[in-house]
């Protein structure tokens, strides 16, 4: 039997072409909500970032690179957005359990390798449990991560909007520009300062996010739901960004795919 690489879209593959595949295959689930983002964004900002963003660098994707993404888990868990009309959510264990069947499934297709590729702020956490859940129990080597850990153009944003502007701001705004223009309305856009910013003048440790935070509702920042200056985003920005980010992703999926599987070593090892 000859390995094969994958195509780059799951559910374009026939059932056969799972039994022939390379070991290098690198899966990715993308993981999104559907949740407000203040007045001027649909609630789909997190799933169309990731969507969009995955789609870009899949046809970017060397032909050689043996990665395929899943269809993206459009509903996450989004309970701090739930005082605004439109946010879905399901909770953290409804959440962790979809996410281990659908790991348990590729690794039924004979997948070992998994990227858990998430774009909401609200559930890295519950990735991270996943991802050590599905190491123990199906030795599965999964790696979590989202498209903002892959950076923003240097000098593209102030110091306070990379760190308060963390939901409808510059950035979000610029990537909803590039990607899908129709659904924004810049008319709309404007500075949600968020009290999270006045905080710091206050307080030494007490943020939101950061090495320190507390649970919060999106209400407790800013009444319009969201925080950031977006009435500075622009699509050319979103597009900078988008290349930036695609970039890192790519290079993260070939280090996945090169990563040595014989150092997930069993619990019944000589471990010394």
């Amino acid at each position: 039997m000859t390995d094969t690489l994958p195509r780059h879209r799951w559910e374009d593959m026939a059932s056969r072409d799972f039994r022939t595949l390379t070991p290098a295959t690198v899966a990715v689930l993308p993981v999104g909500a559907i949740e407000q983002h203040g007045p001027h964004l649909p609630v789909c900002v997190d799933s169309c970032i990731n969507a969009g963003l995955l789609s870009l660098a899949l046809d970017r994707a060397p032909p050689t690179l043996p990665v395929t993404a899943l269809p993206i888990q459009t509903v996450g868990k989004s309970d701090e957005h739930i005082a605004y009309p439109g946010t879905l959510t399901l909770s953290a264990a409804t959440l962790t359990a979809i996410l281990l069947e659908l790991g348990a499934s590729v690794h039924r297709a004979g997948i070992r390798r998994l990227i858990l590729l998430n774009s909401h702020g609200g559930q890295p956490q519950i990735l991270e449990i996943v991802a050590r859940e599905l190491r123990r129990t199906h030795q599965m080597f999964v790696v979590t991560t989202a498209w903002w850990a892959f950076g923003t153009p240097e000098g593209m944003f102030t110091p306070e909007e990379r760190r308060f502007g963390i939901h409808g701001g510059d950035a979000e705004t610029s990537m909803m520009l590039f990607l899908r223009p129709d659904l924004v309305h810049m008319d709309r856009a404007a500075h949600f300062r968020p009290w999270s910013q006045d905080m710091t003048e206050q307080f030494r440790w007490l943020e939101p996010e950061g090495r320190i935070g507390f649970g919060w509702h999106a209400q407790d920042l800013h009444p319009a739901g969201a925080a950031g200056n977006a009435a500075n985003a622009t699509a050319e920005k979103g597009r900078q960004i988008a290349d930036k980010l695609v970039a890192g992703f790519l290079e993260l999926v070939d280090e996945v795919s090169r990563y040595p599987l014989d150092r997930l070593r069993p619990a019944s090892a000589d471990l010394g």
